[in-house]
C-alpha cells in the first residue's frame, strides 16, 4: 500500500490557492470586459439616439425650409415688409446645414429676381410699343384739332374743340408718363423755351388746370435748353396732377419760379392731404432716380408718376424732391434745374407766352390798354435791359369779382374769346418749335 507523503497536503493547498488566484483574476477580467462591453453598448445606444434625434431635427429643418422659409422668401421679394423666418433649430446656426440652407435661399432669391426682371422687361417692351403708337396717334389728333380750331370760328364749336384738345392733352400726359416709365423717349423735340412757358405748358395737360396759380420771382428771362424742355414739362405736369388730385376742389395750387445759386427752381405747394413719413421716404427713393422700379411694384392701379419722374431725373440730370409738411399743411414739391440745363433768352427773339408769368423786371401795360382778345401784346425796350414782352392783362376787376371761371356766366362770344386766348398761350408753352415723332425711339 502506497504511503502518501506528509508534504502532499501543503502542495495541494498551495495548488488550490494558485488556482483560486487564477480564477479570481479571470473573473475580474471577465467582469471588466463585461463592464466595458456594457459601456460601449450604452455609448452606442446614446450615439444612436443622438443620431436619430439629429436626423429628425434635420428632417424638420429641411421641411421648415421647404414649407415655410422658401415661400416666405418668395413673398418677401414682392412685399418687403413680409419677414423671412430663420432656423427652426438654433443648434444648426453656423453649421454646414445652415450654410447649405442659406445657399438654397440665395439661389432662389437670385432666380426669382432674374425671372421678375425678365418678365418686367418683356412687359415694358410691350407697353413701350403700345404707348408709342397711341402717342403718335394722339399727336395726329392734336394736330387735327388745332387745324379745326383755326378753321371754325363759331363760338360753340371753338369751345367744344378746345375741350377736346384739353382732354387729348390729359391722355397724352398719361401715355407719356407710362411710356417714359417703360424706357420710351418723351416723344417731342422742342427749342429752348422760357421756364414760365414750360410750367404753363405742363399746367395745360392736367385736369383742374384753372386751380393752378403760377407766379414768377425770376429777375431775368430764364429758359430751359431744348433737350430738357419736354422732360421737365412731364415732371411738372405729374407733380401738378398729383397736387390737384389730393387737394380739395376749392383750394388753389401755388407754383412759383425762383432763381438759386446753382440754377432755378419750380416750387409747387398744395394745401391737400399730406404724406406719412414712410410715404415721403418711398417717394424720395423713386424721385431720386437711383432705384430701379418694377411695374409690379407700382400697385393696382399703378402709381407711375413718381417712378416716371425718377427715370427722367436719372436720364436728364435735373432734380425733384418733396417735403412735408408744406406751408399749407399739404406737400411741397421742388423741381431743381441745374445751370447747365438753363439759358437766358432774348424776349424779343423768343417772346414768352401771354399765359406765362412775367419775371419781376418786366413792366405790365396799363389795364385799359389791353383785354383778353388782344392778339399781339406790345414789345417794350428799356435802356440797359433786354427787350421785355408785355403780358396780356386779365379781365377787369368787375368780371373777376363774379367768382371763379366755372361759376361766371359768359356769352358765347366771351367764352370763345377766353378759350382762344388760352389756346394761343398754351400753344407756345406746349410746343415752342415742336416736331411730332411718330416712331417714338426708346432708350
Amino acid at each position: 500500500m502506497t504511503q502518501i507523503p506528509e508534504a502532499f497536503p501543503e502542495v495541494l493547498a498551495a495548488g488550490a490557492a494558485a488556482a483560486a488566484l487564477v480564477a479570481a483574476r479571470l473573473l475580474f477580467r471577465a467582469r471588466r470586459l463585461v463592464t466595458s462591453l456594457r459601456t460601449e453598448r450604452d455609448a452606442s445606444v446614446q450615439n444612436q439616439e443622438h443620431l436619430n434625434a439629429r436626423r429628425q431635427a434635420l428632417e424638420e429643418e429641411t421641411q421648415h425650409l421647404v414649407t415655410v422659409r422658401l415661400p416666405a422668401l418668395a413673398t418677401h421679394l414682392a412685399h418687403r415688409h413680409v419677414p423671412v423666418p430663420g432656423l427652426l433649430h438654433p443648434a444648426f446656426a453656423g453649421s454646414e446645414i445652415d450654410q447649405l440652407h442659406r445657399g438654397a435661399l440665395d439661389h432662389l432669391a437670385k432666380a426669382v429676381a432674374a425671372e421678375r426682371h425678365r418678365v418686367d422687361e418683356a412687359a415694358q417692351a410691350v407697353m413701350r410699343g403700345a404707348t408709342t403708337v397711341i402717342q403718335a396717334q394722339s399727336y395726329q389728333l392734336q394736330s387735327k384739332i388745332d387745324q379745326m380750331q383755326h378753321r371754325y370760328e363759331t363760338p360753340e364749336i371753338a369751345g367744344d374743340l378746345l375741350e377736346l384738345d384739353h382732354l387729348n392733352e390729359q391722355n397724352l400726359r398719361r401715355i407719356q408718363a407710362t411710356g417714359v416709365l417703360c424706357g420710351a423717349w418723351p416723344g417731342l423735340t422742342r427749342a429752348d423755351s422760357h421756364l414760365g412757358d414750360v410750367v404753363v405748358g405742363a399746367q395745360s395737360r392736367i385736369r383742374g388746370y384753372h386751380r393752378v396759380k403760377v407766379t414768377s420771382k425770376l429777375d431775368v428771362p430764364v429758359g430751359v435748353v431744348a433737350r430738357a424742355v419736354e422732360p421737365v414739362a412731364i415732371a411738372v405736369a405729374e407733380l401738378l396732377a398729383n397736387a390737384v388730385h389730393h387737394t380739395h376742389g376749392t383750394l388753389a395750387i401755388d407754383v412759383s419760379l425762383h432763381q438759386v445759386e446753382a440754377g432755378a427752381c419750380i416750387v409747387i405747394d398744395d394745401a391737400g392731404v399730406g404724406m406719412h413719413a414712410d410715404e415721403v421716404e418711398f417717394a424720395a427713393r423713386l424721385l431720386s432716380g437711383q432705384r430701379t422700379i418694377l411695374l409690379t411694384e407700382l400697385g393696382d392701379p399703378p402709381r407711375s408718376g413718381f417712378a416716371a419722374i425718377g427715370r427722367l431725373v436719372r436720364q436728364y440730370g435735373f432734380g425733384v424732391s418733396i417735403d412735408k409738411p408744406a406751408p399749407y399743411g399739404g406737400v411741397r414739391a421742388v423741381v431743381f434745374i441745374p445751370g447747365h440745363l438753363l439759358t437766358v433768352l432774348d424776349d424779343q427773339a423768343h417772346p414768352m407766352s401771354v399765359m406765362a408769368p412775367m419775371h419781376r423786371q418786366a413792366t405790365p401795360p396799363p389795364l385799359a390798354a389791353a383785354s383778353v382778345q388782344a392778339p399781339h401784346p406790345a414789345v417794350e425796350v428799356d435802356p440797359g435791359e433786354l427787350p421785355r414782352r408785355r403780358r396780356r392783362q386779365p379781365q377787369p376787376a368787375s368780371a373777376e369779382a363774379a367768382g371763379p371761371r366755372s361759376e361766371q356766366v359768359h356769352s358765347p362770344e366771351e367764352t370763345a374769346a377766353t378759350w382762344s386766348a388760352f389756346q394761343k398761350g398754351t400753344e407756345s408753352g406746349r410746343a415752342a418749335a415742336h416736331t411730332d415723332h411718330h416712331e417714338g425711339t426708346s432708350r
